[in-house]
């Protein structure tokens, strides 16, 4: 039923750096600006292919008052993206341009973002279809992200977070740590935490991270499943660009599972995605107070 990953989501303190990082450096296109739409005071930005497809999606919550995080027990650490295979030796020298510091981990080329994000790339033997390819970049479309790999999780109790990934999500096991969706597009790795300290959450800190489905459908029975189980269940909602289910996992991280559509082209066209401030359908009789607040982006 799970369709792979839909997007992750992190906390930043800087709109600016954030869009100048992603865009710039990672040759990402901002596909969605929009705002939180429980708090409308915090921006909320998309970045991912052209075409902002799920799968491609990093997306980053702007706390201009926050401070770094704590990471210590329960929380997801580094986010592996794929990029096509040839292609480390270009990322390294263009990260190291940009004054980054990289480091080589088992085939991965490691690095952090501006909010200490933990970051890594991975050669896949692939390459983002033509449709997808970010124009608005530099750089070549043969060394383009092209999605999301891995995210890895540090919890306390990993074997009720490994039960949460195979009893509810049905994922499969691919090892002792290791956890795939049944198409076999994104990887969740389960590891122990090395802090029992709880975790404060911050910038560089991912809020949680969102597994995609086909249709509304799918999300109705899981959710049906997620009250059998008595799984907690934080919120059921239609964002406009998807439908989605919030639920808590055994160790208390924050589960996403998101519609693959209808997707971010229903109120911008394709040409124009990120270009404006967007907003859903039951927030644009506030459009006027909610720019007011916002700074200028």
């Amino acid at each position: 039923m799970i369709t792979g990953i839909h997007h992750i989501s992190a906390f930043v303190k800087s709109a600016q750096e954030t869009d100048r990082f992603y865009t710039d450096l990672l040759g990402l296109r901002l596909v969605k600006n929009t705002v939180n739409q429980q708090d409308t005071n915090i921006r909320h930005l998309f970045y991912g292919d052209y075409q902002g497809n799920p799968g491609t999606l990093l997306t980053f919550f702007e706390l201009k008052k926050a401070g770094h995080a704590y990471l210590e027990a329960n929380f997801f650490s580094t986010v592996t993206l794929k990029i096509p295979k040839g292609s480390l030796t270009f990322w390294k020298e263009r990260l190291t341009a940009f004054g980054l510091q990289v480091e080589h981990d088992e085939g991965r080329l490691c690095f952090y973002d501006p909010d200490g994000l933990s970051l890594a790339f991975i050669e896949m033997d692939e390459i983002l279809p033509v449709a997808a390819v970010v124009q608005q970049t530099d750089i070549p479309a043969a060394h383009q992200i092209t999605g999301l790999f891995e995210a890895s999780l540090k919890v306390e109790y990993p074997e009720k977070t490994q039960a949460f990934l195979t009893e509810f999500l049905g994922f499969k096991q691919l090892n002792d740590q290791q956890f795939i969706d049944q198409n076999q597009g994104f990887i969740t790795t389960v590891l122990p935490s090395d802090s029992k300290k709880k975790t404060r959450f911050g910038r560089g800190a991912i809020d949680h991270i969102a597994y995609g489905v086909e249709t509304e459908a799918d999300l109705e029975e899981l959710y049906q499943k997620a009250q059998q189980m008595s799984v907690p269940i934080e919120l059921y909602v239609n964002r406009d660009y998807f439908k989605c289910l919030y639920v808590t996992d055994p160790n208390g991280l924050r589960i996403e599972i998101a519609t693959n559509g209808p997707g971010f082209a229903i109120d911008e066209s394709l040409d124009s995605l990120g270009d404006s401030l967007a907003l859903p359908s039951f927030l644009e009789d506030k459009r006027t107070a909610i720019t007011q607040q916002l700074e200028e982006f």
